[in-house]
């Protein structure tokens, strides 16, 4: 309905699990990498649970995807069997023959001798079963046996089990635990943070064929808050939300569509109950406020003690003489004990600045300064949210406020942080601020030598003034956009064609 209005060539928000809409995000890169290990000799036993709508099916249809024609590929995604029916299916599946009523004990030899089979040609043989965590002990004791399928050296039968968080429960369980034993790899998918979700929308949408940001910053906050980051609600919300700005005959998704959306969606009980719990956190923040500023004033009165038996030192120093006390060194000590007390953190960009042997003007204080000190030698500061994983591959140097507030630079013994990041981005030659698509730069020729997009010819530009022909190399051409899109959704980036510092980090970090 909404297509033509949004220069769409498909429905992006739909909620099958279509493989060609799979969001590269980390978590989602790394379950498919875990999934991959199935595509190895080695693959045994894979485990992948989620919570409902994270997006499961999809990698698995994903996984599916990559399997080459040779091999032999079984789906079940109805675990709710018997085990000689789960047999009976895996057969079928994989085109294995079996007389009709055969015993559970006959099926195991018929299937086993097929898998020799395949194994002697070279072929492997992979089963996903989807909903694991709906079998019952029982069955999960078959696929155990399955995996006993075997040569010497290598597994005949290579099993991935897809669940919800339960699956996990169920093989934790004592009488589970040999099967919990053989899982050789396993993953958990969480849900999407909200820079995520921004990603992912957008994602979608250029899949779709869409050209354009179709969801404001506030619509994008709705739409992560509602969700939870679930991406099955997030496309329900977003595809609502798209309808309902046609029907507005607007191009642009507001906070105001979207929390419309998310009632016509998830109904306004669900709401209204998401929006209680966030005005309970409000109430939480402002009680530790409360703290916070009563912390303030037991630190303001110990400031004014620790002055005032300083001031009793310098003007009775005949009194502590008397008592045998040296005036000097207690002095000294309450000094370095309110230093200590009243210090502040490091500025993040002094301590990086040091990384990269850049000299600051120290009579400075603030990090702003810092900053603009910084920029007149080409180093830009970048303040971040990226995840630590993130952080650590690119090549800039990088500091983080730690939890007790005090800033490091990141190390491979950094964990977590408080969302808070500082790059000290060196930026390269000619840049002066993002560059869009039709804009001139002389940053474009190393983007081109990078992605392999050679400048091949001229191009035409029509405009109000009239033709003009562009025959700059330095000019961000179509073919290149369509590079650096591509590049882009490759690596979980926002692709807004938008050639800016945290693209240029990437390139250079895969160059």
């Amino acid at each position: 309905m909404y297509l033509e209005h949004f220069g769409l060539h498909r429905l992006p928000f739909t909620i099958s699990p279509d493989p060609d809409f799979l969001y590269p995000s980390p978590g989602h890169q790394e379950a498919l990498a875990h999934l991959s290990y199935a595509l190895t000799d080695q693959g045994g036993l894979v485990c992948l649970t989620g919570e409902v709508g994270t997006g499961k099916t999809t990698l698995c249809r994903a996984l599916m995807a990559c399997v080459s024609e040779c091999d032999h590929l079984a789906y079940i995604f109805n675990p709710q069997l018997s085990p000689t029916e789960l047999l009976e299916s895996l057969c079928d599946e994989l085109g294995i023959k079996y007389p009709p009523g055969v015993s559970l004990k006959s099926l195991y030899l018929v299937l086993n001798r097929a898998l020799l089979k395949f194994y002697s040609l070279g072929e492997r043989v992979i089963c996903v079963v989807d909903e694991a965590q709906s079998m019952p002990a029982s069955l999960l004791e078959q696929i155990r046996l399955l995996t006993n399928l075997e040569t010497n050296s290598e597994k005949l039968l290579t099993l991935v089990l897809v669940g919800q968080p339960e699956l996990n429960d169920m093989l934790a369980r004592h009488d589970l635990r040999q099967l919990n034993q053989r899982i050789t790899a396993r993953y958990h998918l969480d849900h999407l943070s909200e820079q995520e979700t921004a990603n992912y929308l957008q994602h979608r949408l250029v899949c779709a064929g869409g050209q354009n940001i179709l969801f404001d910053r506030s619509a994008v906050k709705t739409i992560w808050k509602m969700s939870a980051g679930v991406p099955r609600l997030i496309n329900s919300i977003a595809d609502r939300s798209l309808l309902g700005a046609y029907v507005l005959e607007t191009e642009l998704v507001t906070g105001k569509i979207a929390q419309r959306a998310c009632v016509e969606v998830m109904g306004s009980h669900s709401v209204s109950k998401n929006q209680n719990t966030k005005l309970g956190k409000s109430n939480n923040y402002q009680n530790s406020s409360q703290q916070v500023n009563r912390l303030l004033i037991i630190a303001l009165w110990a400031i004014v003690i620790l002055g005032s038996i300083t001031a009793l030192f310098v003007f009775r120093e005949d009194l502590f003489k008397r008592l045998g006390w040296n005036v000097a060194s207690v002095t000294d000590a309450i000094s370095r004990v309110s230093l200590d007390q009243l210090s502040t953190p490091k500025d993040p960009a002094a301590l990086l600045a040091q990384q990269l042997n850049v000299t600051l003007d120290n009579d400075v204080d603030t990090a702003g300064t810092y900053c603009e000190q910084l920029i007149q030698q080409d180093i830009q500061c970048l303040w971040v949210d990226w995840p630590v994983l993130e952080l650590r591959s690119i090549k800039p140097p990088v500091a983080v406020r730690k939890a007790d507030g005090e800033w490091q630079v990141l190390d491979f013994q950094t964990q977590r942080y408080q969302g808070e990041a500082l790059v000290l981005w060196p930026m390269p030659d000619g840049y002066r601020e993002p560059i869009r698509p039709g804009e001139t730069s002389p940053v474009i020729r190393e983007v081109r030598k990078i992605l392999n997009v050679n400048w091949n010819a001229e191009w035409a530009s029509i405009g109000p003034s009239g033709v003009s022909v562009i025959a700059d190399p330095e000019f961000y051409d179509p073919l290149l956009e369509k590079a650096v899109t591509e590049f882009q959704l490759l690596n979980g980036l926002q692709a807004d064609r938008v050639i800016g510092p945290r693209t240029l980090i990437y390139l250079n970090r895969n160059n």
